[in-house]
């Protein structure tokens, strides 16, 4: 069975879409797994999100920041599925591989009171996720974007 891939792409990649992949591969999703990457990517991960995913109970360790062109390389994983989190798409949309979504979840580090908002997004996304499993897209093939 061929191992499906969902890239979480949020600008920095360093707090939303860090949290999507941590949270759609702690769930064990069969036949799934997650990356994560951003257009204009940070150094690090935003510390927030490390702090919230942390008191959630979930793992950190493994961490990073990565651009999506090492996705596009030849030899990268096969992406399935393209989740964007920005309230702004890539200007090169057009060139992300697979089936897309954008889920549009807001930035918590522009928020004033940001304890509360890393925890929304959290909140948000797992509920994306819990939708996204339900839909049954999963499980079925998804069509190549054109």
């Amino acid at each position: 069975m061929k191992i499906k891939s969902v890239l979480f792409v949020g600008r920095r990649n360093a707090a939303r879409s860090v949290m999507a992949e941590t949270c759609f591969n702690a769930a064990g999703i069969p036949g799934w797994r997650a990356f994560s990457a951003g257009w204009q990517t940070q150094n690090s991960i935003d510390v927030h999100a490390i702090r919230t995913l942390a008191a959630n109970g979930f793992e950190t360790d493994t961490l990073s920041s990565k651009p999506v062109a090492i996705f596009l390389q030849e030899g990268a994983p096969e992406i399935d599925l393209c989740v964007f989190l920005d309230e702004d798409l890539p200007p090169d949309v057009q060139n992300y591989p697979a089936a897309r979504e954008s889920w549009k979840i807001p930035d918590p580090s522009r928020e004033a009171d940001q304890r509360p908002a890393y925890q929304m997004a959290l909140d948000a996304i797992v509920a994306r996720i819990s939708t996204l499993v339900i839909s049954g897209k999963l499980a079925m093939p998804l069509a190549k974007a054109s």
